[in-house]
């Protein structure tokens, strides 16, 4: 995916925003982050939750970045430039270019979802994750992932464009199984849905909208009707119709 232009920009907007925020932070606690630890952001974008592990782990500790868009580790970079103890690689979550047992924690958020081989991607987080040391994984229920107000008919249609965007739409049903085939075990899970009954620049549904509707017209959704539905959605903005429906959820796991 091209992160320049409006996506990259729609993307920092949604990491920035409250969701993206409260998701973070919840990582972070569930992870038990300790000053001093090394660990890993798998899927690291933009480079928001490598900021915020650098703050936690402090100076005696070490961040790993990895990605496969080179264009994505150049952002993140430029937004933690003051922390010279997080490295950036630009690589495979199949394939990380690092010691067996080498980190005290890894994260991924909205990474294996994207992955089709995602078995071989979970079974090289746990060779990287020392005996005993939690991964964080968060995946949307995409199937529950709605927008309310537009067209039925239109709406299903953008919906079923979308669903092309990545290989597991429901990847928190699928992590029961995988897991524990990959060499995890006390897995528990932590609903972190919400909701928006508003359409700004404020709230995350505001820039996912024009993400999936960008989308779908690369699935044969003419311009006019991803245009058409984005209207239509704005227009129930302003009628006191609009909603809007996400639903991440937090897998935690421990390497056994």
């Amino acid at each position: 995916m091209d992160f320049s232009g409006n996506v990259g920009e729609w993307q920092r907007n949604v990491s920035e925003g409250k969701a993206g925020k409260h998701r973070r932070m919840t990582v972070i606690e569930a992870l038990n982050i300790q000053s001093g630890q090394s660990i890993i952001d798998v899927g690291c974008g933009g480079g928001h939750l490598l900021k915020e592990l650098g703050m936690c782990v402090g100076g005696k500790g070490h961040i790993s970045g990895l990605d496969n868009s080179r264009q994505q580790l150049e952002n993140a970079k430029a937004y933690c430039s003051e922390y010279d103890y997080i490295e950036f690689i630009e690589g495979s979550a199949t394939d990380i270019p690092c010691d067996a047992e080498t980190f005290d924690a890894l994260a991924a958020i909205q990474t294996y979802e994207y992955i089709e081989a995602v078995d071989p991607a979970l079974k090289e987080a746990r060779r990287v994750l020392k005996l005993g040391c939690p991964i964080a994984i968060v995946s949307i229920l995409w199937d529950h992932c709605r927008f309310y107000g537009a067209d039925e008919a239109l709406n299903q249609t953008i919906f079923d464009a979308f669903k092309a965007h990545c290989f597991h739409q429901m990847l928190p049903m699928e992590l029961s199984h995988l897991l524990p085939d990959s060499g995890f075990g006390s897995i528990t899970r932590q609903n972190l849905s919400y909701i928006e009954t508003t359409l700004h620049a404020g709230m995350a549904g505001f820039y996912l909208s024009k993400l999936m509707a960008l989308f779908a017209t690369t699935q044969g959704v003419s311009d006019t009707d991803a245009e058409l539905w984005l209207s239509q959605l704005q227009k129930a903005d302003d009628d006191g119709r609009f909603g809007f429906v996400n639903f991440p959820v937090l897998t935690m796991a421990t390497a056994i």
